[in-house]
């Protein structure tokens, strides 16, 4: 796959507290982004663009790496509390 701007979006500690009422921006379109799980047993679910599309993200210990989503994000948001993803957007 051919990407134009890199990334554009990068942090190793998002929670759901991190930003406004726990949502996160992008900084800017996307054409993937990339979630990785560093709680070893509990999954994350994380929120998309505000909603409805939501996706889970495994736990280390359940097989865990990072997971693409493909599409145009401009936002996210992690549901489960006491979890922290690394996260980097690709435009």
């Amino acid at each position: 796959m051919s990407y134009g701007a890199g990334i554009i979006f990068s942090n190793t500690a998002v929670t759901s507290t991190s930003g406004a009422s726990g949502v996160v921006s992008t900084n800017g379109h996307t054409k993937c982004i990339h979630f990785y799980n560093t709680h070893a047993t509990t999954n994350a679910t994380v929120k998309l663009n505000g909603g409805p599309h939501q996706v889970v993200i495994p736990a280390i210990n359940s097989g865990g790496g990072y997971v693409e989503v493909e599409g145009d994000f401009t936002s996210f948001q992690v549901m489960t509390a006491s979890v922290t993803l690394a996260v980097y957007a690709v435009a």
